[in-house]
C-alpha cells in the first residue's frame, strides 16, 4: 500500500500544473460563453433553427435544447469535452505505462515492494483523480458564471443536475482513458497505444453522433459506442433522471470492465528487457 500510495503522488506532482491549466482554460472557455449568453436572443436562435432540416435537429438535440441557456451551453462546452480534453487525456494514458517501458525504468520500479496490481492500478487511479480534479475545476469556475449570470438566474441554477452532470463526464472521459490504457497494457508502446486510442475515439464519435444518418438497419451499431451514453443536454434542460441512470451504469460498467481487462492483461505480460 505504501509503494501504491508513493506512485499514485508521484503521478499527481508530476502532472499538478497540467492539472490546473487544463481544468482552468477549460472553465474560462465555459465563462466566456456563459457571458456570451447574456447578448444572445435564444428566441430569435429557436426561430432560425425552426427553419433547418429536420436532419440537422435529429444530429443536435431538439428546438428546446438550443432555446434553454442550459442546452445552448451544454452544446458549446459538454458535447465537446472529447476534443477540448478527451484527445489529451488518451495522449496521457497511452503513455503513463509504456513510457516507463520504453525508457526501461519498469523493472527498477517492480523491483521494489509493490505488486504489478498495485503499480498499474496506481497508474489508473491517477487518469481518474487527474480527471476529477480537472473536470472539478471546469464545473466550479462554470457555476461561478452561472450564479452571476442574470440568464441562468432566470432560467433557474439547477446546481444539482450539473453535479450529476459532472459524474457523467468523469465516467465518460474515464472510458475514453481506460480504452488507451488498456491498449498500452498490449502493446507497451506509447505511439501504437496512442493512435489506437484516438482511432477508437474518433470511430466511436461517428457511430455515437452520425447513426441517425444510417440505413435503419444497421443503426443498431450505436450501441457499442461510449458516446451514445454521453447526454449532458437532456439531464440538464429535461432532467431525464430515468435516460441519466440508464447512462451512467452503462458507462460505469464499460469503466469497470475496461480497468479489469488492462489488470488482467498486465498481469500477464512479459515486459521486454
Amino acid at each position: 500500500m505504501k509503494q501504491y500510495i508513493t506512485s499514485l503522488k508521484e503521478s499527481i506532482l508530476s502532472k499538478k500544473y497540467i492539472l490546473l491549466i487544463l481544468g482552468g482554460i477549460i472553465g474560462l472557455l465555459s465563462y466566456f460563453i456563459i457571458n456570451m449568453l447574456e447578448s444572445l436572443d435564444l428566441a430569435a436562435i429557436e426561430s432560425v433553427i425552426n427553419a433547418f432540416p429536420e436532419g440537422f435537429l435529429e444530429f443536435f438535440g431538439d428546438i428546446e435544447i438550443f432555446a434553454n441557456p442550459y442546452g445552448f451551453w451544454s452544446l458549446e462546452i459538454l458535447t465537446f469535452m472529447w476534443l477540448y480534453a478527451g484527445i489529451y487525456i488518451v495522449f496521457m494514458a497511452s503513455g503513463l505505462l509504456s513510457r516507463e517501458v520504453e525508457e526501461k525504468t519498469i523493472d527498477l520500479t517492480l523491483s521494489k515492494p509493490i505488486t504489478r496490481y498495485s503499480f498499474l492500478g496506481s497508474k489508473i487511479s491517477f487518469l481518474y483523480i487527474f480527471i476529477a480534479a480537472t473536470m472539478g475545476i471546469f464545473f466550479l469556475i462554470t457555476m461561478g458564471g452561472m450564479a452571476f449570470s442574470s440568464t441562468f438566474q432566470g432560467e433557474g441554477l439547477f446546481f444539482d443536475r450539473l453535479w450529476l452532470t459532472y459524474i457523467s463526464v468523469i465516467l465518460f472521459l474515464g472510458a475514453l482513458a481506460m480504452i488507451a490504457m488498456l491498449f498500452s497494457t498490449i502493446f507497451l508502446t506509447t505511439r501504437k497505444s496512442m493512435a489506437l486510442g484516438v482511432i477508437i475515439l474518433f470511430l466511436m464519435f461517428f457511430l455515437g453522433e452520425f447513426y441517425v444518418y444510417m440505413d435503419e438497419s444497421v443503426q443498431g451499431i450505436k450501441y457499442i459506442s461510449i458516446f451514445y451514453y454521453f447526454n449532458p443536454s437532456e439531464y440538464l434542460v429535461h432532467s431525464d433522471f430515468t435516460l441519466y441512470l440508464r447512462d451512467i451504469i452503462i458507462l460505469g460498467y464499460i469503466n469497470t470492465g475496461l480497468i479489469v481487462a488492462s489488470l488482467l492483461v498486465f498481469v500477464k505480460k512479459d515486459i521486454p528487457n
